[in-house]
């Protein structure tokens, strides 16, 4: 009777891509400097007649 019996194997799995490493964390204070410093390139760039 077991020669009547179908076996089967599991299909090999591919390895999973290697992730791409993490890069440090931002520090929380990194955001504000940005928009300071934009603020502060959009005042000067106004003050000096760029907008018109």
């Amino acid at each position: 009777m077991s020669d009547n019996v179908v076996k089967f194997r599991r299909p090999e799995k591919k390895p999973d891509p290697e992730a791409p490493k993490p890069r440090a964390p931002l520090p929380g204070w990194l955001p504000f400097a940005v928009l300071v410093g934009v603020a502060l390139v959009i005042f000067f760039a106004q003050r000096s007649g760029l907008f018109g």
